[in-house]
């Protein structure tokens, strides 16, 4: 083994490290105190981005969570013309008389028979050529 004085590769890496220390400088505090500045500035818009995501997404969150929709309302649906059902008649025109109570003897009571008539003299009639009508 030969001894390390006189190796010549470790010699050059020698004489090659020297030269870069000569060469070598601390660069300005200036520019040192920029790049340190525009980390930071890059580190707070970074957190600020996260911070808008973050109440951006939990907004959402709640007003989606918050509003009571209602329902979608279903559409009403027609019948087919072969289902539809023929229309119901309201109630006959004709009024019916009060049930008949005993006369008491007063005839100016209301619901008594008048002592020259029947029960059909306190009906009343529907008018002469009156129709029924009937609601949709």
């Amino acid at each position: 083994m030969p001894e390390p004085h006189h190796d010549p590769l470790r010699q050059l890496f020698r004489q090659a490290a020297d030269t870069g220390q000569a060469r070598a400088a601390a660069p300005p505090f200036g520019h040192i105190a920029e790049r340190g500045r525009r980390a930071r500035r890059r580190r707070l818009a970074g957190v600020a981005a996260a911070a808008c995501l973050v109440l951006a997404g939990g907004g959402a969150a709640t007003a989606a969570l918050v509003t009571n929709r209602p329902a979608p309302v279903v559409p009403a649906t027609t019948p087919s013309p072969g289902e539809s059902e023929p229309p119901t008649s309201a109630p006959s025109a004709t009024a019916t008389a009060p049930p008949d109570t005993p006369a008491t003897g007063d005839s100016a009571t209301p619901g008594t028979t008048p002592p020259g008539g029947g029960p059909s003299a306190t009906r009343t009639q529907p008018p002469p050529g009156g129709s029924v009508t009937t609601r949709p």
